[in-house]
């Protein structure tokens, strides 16, 4: 690993984690709100063999889409988000989050479909007398959620949206959750245009590639990657034979296979034979890997929207999951912490 810093030059690095904050990118996609609901177990229950939990607190985070923009403003950057909510409660709290953490919110409401909501119910530990920790357990998870695609009244509002903001960013984030926003008009809409005023286009999806042609990067992990290239990979030949065949698949410039512990590893279409491979930071140390492929991307789109060399643009990606990876929940890091972070390996 220090190999790899010394090579790319430690003090440049910080640099650019410094640049960030200058950061300028329009995150449109699949918004979800992760809530969590917080008890103590008391008892069991006389209805039915479960835990009665006695309600301590509630919490909402911000997830899917909108934790990719709540990554990008967390390093000071503008963060425009679109996409499209319910008419209830939880958009109100989608919008609240979003003001809280200085993203601009440009949502579109569907009243024929729900805000998506991830429900987390969590126990908390009993105190310990001679300790102060306290540990939270998830015991269920409920989704509330749509997976049908957007009416056209729907996507033409969400596609006007995209225009209006497209102008005040300088790098452009699609995140596809599979739930129902990115259609291939939209899509095409977003990437054309992009393309038309030389904005990089990133894309976080988990499938069917091929629907994102033109676009400057796509950021599959390696279990998506092995279900689209129909094989494992388990050795350096099977690696660079599955980015290949992405590439050919995709039509995109570059992939970035994130590969958990293995690191990541950067495919230039233009030198597909000899990829960038970036080892994983402080593997021991993972602790919550929810949200770490929202960082990559947003983190990767905020480097890009201030020029940033793509290969430092991964580096610096892999720093912010290494960070956020030993965090509870959707987390997110800062430059400072970056630079911290960058200064202890």
């Amino acid at each position: 690993m220090q190999k790899l810093l010394d090579k790319t030059n430690t003090k440049n690095l910080a640099e650019q984690i410094t640049k960030l904050s200058s950061g300028k990118v329009l995150v449109i996609g699949d918004i979800i709100l992760d809530e969590f609901l917080i008890g103590s177990p008391e008892r069991i229950s006389r209805e039915a063999p479960v835990i009665i939990l006695e309600h301590i607190s509630s919490q909402f985070a911000l997830g899917g889409a909108s934790n990719a923009a709540h990554n990008i403003s967390s390093y000071g950057a503008k963060s425009f988000l679109v996409g499209v909510v319910g008419d209830d409660m939880y958009s109100e709290a989608i919008e609240n989050e979003c003001l809280k953490r200085e993203i601009v919110p440009a949502l579109v409401v569907d009243k024929e479909r729900p805000t998506t909501v991830k429900t987390r119910i969590l126990s908390m530990s009993h105190k310990h007398p001679t300790s102060s920790i306290q540990f939270k357990q998830q015991l269920l998870r409920l989704d509330r959620l749509s997976r049908d695609k957007l009416s056209s009244k729907i996507e033409k509002e969400t596609i006007n949206k995209f225009d209006t903001f497209i102008n005040q960013a300088n790098a452009v984030l699609i995140s596809d959750y599979e739930l129902g926003l990115c259609s291939k008009d939209l899509i095409d809409h977003v990437i054309n245009n992009s393309n038309k005023l030389n904005k990089p286009v990133i894309v976080d999806a988990p499938y069917n590639f091929q629907r994102f042609k033109g676009s400057y990067m796509i950021t599959p992990n390696q279990p998506d990657t092995e279900h689209t290239v129909g094989f494992s990979i388990k050795t350096d030949d099977d690696l660079i034979k599955a980015g290949q065949k992405l590439l050919d698949i995709s039509g995109t410039e570059n992939i970035l296979i994130t590969r958990g512990s293995e690191g990541m590893a950067l495919f230039d279409g233009s030198n597909p034979e000899k990829p960038f491979i970036l080892p994983a930071f402080n593997v021991s140390e993972v602790f919550d890997v929810t949200g770490a492929g929202d960082t990559v991307a947003g983190t990767i789109a905020c480097a890009l929207s201030v020029k940033c060399p793509k290969e430092s643009a991964c580096i610096i990606s892999n720093l912010a999951a290494s960070k956020v990876v030993k965090k509870y929940g959707t987390s997110v890091t800062t430059t400072h912490e970056l630079i911290g972070y960058l200064k202890e390996l």
